[in-house]
């Protein structure tokens, strides 16, 4: 082999590992902004969850403190026929601990929708004196038109996040304490 040919063939072997090295680097380049992507979108989605967090006061203005269980809550009180109608509809999220509660003023089934809902929740229906008599779980907005109600008259309806039931084994037979009134 000629000292020519031995120089094209080495040429050519540098050409071929600088273009591997650059394909590896560009590769290793893109893995890399990709992930700052990643974790950027990520910071950006807990800053926003922590503004929702924050911010659910703007959602629900008016609330009492109430017990469902054993977990403290911070209750939105729908005691008028306008506010038990809408209820949750239209609301952008539901915070862990606050609460949607429906007032009646007397015992029924108290039929419940996910009209113009935008989040799964749980349900619980209580007595008078607070006893829970009715639970239904995951609710999805996807129900609608269909409606949900207790078997056993209650007086008071809570709404909560999807899982408060299940997170704080809330069950029937619990209680609700609402403020002395």
């Amino acid at each position: 082999m000629r000292v020519a040919e031995r120089v094209v063939i080495l040429l050519i072997i540098a050409l071929l590992l600088g273009g591997a090295l650059w394909l590896y680097s560009s590769v290793k380049q893109a893995e890399e902004e990709r992930l700052q992507t990643q974790e950027q979108l990520q910071k950006e989605e807990e800053l926003r969850n922590e503004a929702k967090t924050n911010d659910w006061r703007e959602i629900y203005p008016n609330t009492i403190k109430i017990v469902v269980g054993e977990v403290e809550v911070n209750a939105s009180v729908a005691d008028e026929l306008a506010e038990r109608i809408r209820g949750l509809s239209n609301t952008p999220f539901l915070p862990e601990y606050v609460v949607k509660l429906f007032m009646f003023g007397s015992k029924g089934g108290h039929d419940i929708w996910m009209k113009d809902m935008n989040y799964p929740i749980d349900i619980i229906w209580a007595t008078e004196d607070g006893e829970i008599v009715h639970i239904e779980e995951n609710i999805s907005p996807d129900t609608f038109p269909d409606s949900f109600s207790s078997p056993v008259p209650a007086w008071f309806v809570i709404e909560t996040k999807a899982g408060f039931v299940d997170q704080n084994q809330i069950a029937i037979g619990d209680r609700i304490l609402l403020p002395e009134q």
